[in-house]
C-alpha cells in the first residue's frame, strides 16, 4: 500500500468564504442574512434539479446541455470538508478540481494514478466548479480498483475495498484532533451482487469497518446499484439493514422517474438525478468531461450536499445520523416515479423556490 505526499495547501491561501475559483456564467443574485445567493448559469441540469422545489424545465435542450442554473450559497461550497472517493482514484491535475483533489491511498502497489475515469466522474459530481455540488471541498481519492481488477476472485476484490475504506476512516480519524477540523464524508459509488459477496466469503469484514466509520463519525454515501433489482441484494448498500448510520441513493431521470437500471427497495433512502450526467473525467479523454448514468453519480450528488451541510452545521460534523435525518427532512417528497418500494424522495438542497427560466 501506498500513501501519497502530495499536499493541498491551496485552501489555505483563500480567506474564509472566498471561492478559489468562479465557475463560467454565474451571479450573485441576492443576499439572504447577509450571505451570498449565488446562480450558476452553465450548470448541467441534476444541479438545477437538486437545488429547485420545481421539475426542470428542458424546453428543447438536451440533457447534456450546460445551460440549466444551479442556486447556492458561498456557505454550500464544503470549505474545509475532505470527502473520500474509495474507487480507482481521481486525476487530481483536472483544472476543474483547482489543486483540491488528490490521492492518498492505493490498495496496488502502483503509482497512484487514475486511469479509469471512474473515480474522476464521482469526484467532479461531488466537487468540480462547473459540474459539483460543493464546489470548494476537498476531494480525496482511496484507489482500490484497477482497469483490470478480477471479479473471478471475490475474496481478493472485496478484501482490497475493505482496506480501503479502513484506510479513510484512519485519515479521517488522524484529522480529528486538528483544531480546524470540519468533518469527512466517504462515497462508495459501486455495487456487487450477493453472490459475490457469499463467494467471497469476508462481507461482514467490510460491514464491520462501515459501522466503524459511522461510529466515528464519518458520513457514509453508497450507491444503491444498477441492475434494476432489489438493492438489499447488492452490496454494500445491503449493509444499510445492519449500519443505519449509511445513505443509500437510487437514480432518477430529467423526468423525476427512477432509471429503469437504479437498483430500488427498502434498502434505498432516497434519490439524486443519475441519468444523463454530465461531470468530468481523465483531462486527456474528449476534453475531460463525460455524460454517464448511474447512481454512482447520484450518489456523488449526495455527497456533495452532505459536504456543505457538514460546513454549515458544526452540530452535525460528527452525527452521520443525524446528517441522514436532515438530509431526508430536506428532500422533495412525493414526487417520483417508481420509487418501488423505497426511498420515495428525491435530493433536495433547500434552496427556496426555483430559478428564473428565460428561453430565446
Amino acid at each position: 500500500m501506498k500513501t501519497s505526499t502530495i499536499l493541498s495547501a491551496f485552501l489555505l491561501l483563500q480567506p474564509s468564504l472566498t471561492m478559489p475559483l468562479q465557475p463560467r456564467g454565474i451571479k450573485n443574485s441576492l443576499k439572504c442574512a447577509k450571505v451570498n445567493v449565488i446562480q450558476q448559469f452553465t450548470a448541467p441540469w441534476s444541479l438545477q434539479r437538486i437545488s429547485a422545489t420545481a421539475p426542470v424545465t428542458q424546453n428543447g435542450r438536451a440533457n447534456e446541455e450546460l445551460s440549466y442554473k444551479y442556486r447556492y450559497t458561498e456557505l454550500d461550497d464544503g470549505e474545509g470538508v475532505e470527502v473520500y472517493i474509495v474507487d480507482t482514484g481521481i486525476d487530481v491535475d483536472h483544472p476543474e478540481f483547482g489543486g483540491r483533489a488528490r490521492n492518498a491511498i492505493s490498495t496496488f502497489d502502483d503509482d497512484l494514478e487514475e486511469n479509469s475515469g471512474h473515480g474522476t466522474q464521482i469526484a467532479g459530481a461531488v466537487g468540480s466548479l462547473h459540474y459539483g455540488v460543493a464546489k470548494n471541498v476537498s476531494l480525496v481519492g482511496i484507489k482500490v480498483f484497477s482497469p483490470l481488477f478480477d471479479t473471478k476472485n471475490p475474496a481478493a476484490l472485496i478484501a482490497n475495498i475493505t482496506s480501503g475504506i479502513e484506510s479513510a476512516i484512519l485519515l479521517h480519524n488522524a484529522r480529528k484532533a486538528n483544531k480546524n477540523f470540519k468533518g469527512s464524508v466517504m462515497n462508495l459509488g459501486f455495487g456487487f451482487p450477493k453472490e459475490l459477496f457469499e463467494a467471497a466469503g469476508n462481507g461482514g469484514i467490510m460491514k464491520k469497518m462501515l459501522e466503524k466509520a459511522v461510529k466515528d463519525g464519518m458520513h457514509v454515501t453508497v450507491a444503491a446499484g444498477d441492475r434494476g433489482k432489489d438493492a438489499c441484494e447488492v452490496f454494500p448498500a445491503g449493509f444499510v439493514k445492519d449500519v443505519p448510520g449509511i445513505i443509500v441513493v437510487g437514480a432518477t431521470d430529467v423526468f423525476d422517474k427512477r432509471l429503469k437500471n437504479s437498483d430500488f427497495g427498502a434498502c434505498v433512502d432516497l434519490h439524486a438525478p443519475g441519468g444523463d450526467i454530465v461531470s468530468t473525467t481523465l483531462k486527456g479523454v474528449n476534453g475531460g468531461v463525460k455524460k454517464d448514468s448511474g447512481t454512482f453519480l447520484a450518489a456523488g450528488l449526495v455527497t456533495g450536499v452532505i459536504a456543505g451541510e457538514i460546513a454549515k452545521n458544526a452540530n452535525l460534523r460528527m452525527d452521520p445520523v443525524g446528517m441522514k435525518r436532515l438530509v431526508k427532512d430536506k428532500a422533495l417528497k412525493g414526487i417520483l416515479r417508481g420509487a418501488e418500494g423505497g426511498g420515495d424522495l428525491l435530493l433536495y438542497t433547500g434552496m427556496p423556490g426555483n430559478p428564473y427560466e428565460e428561453f430565446v
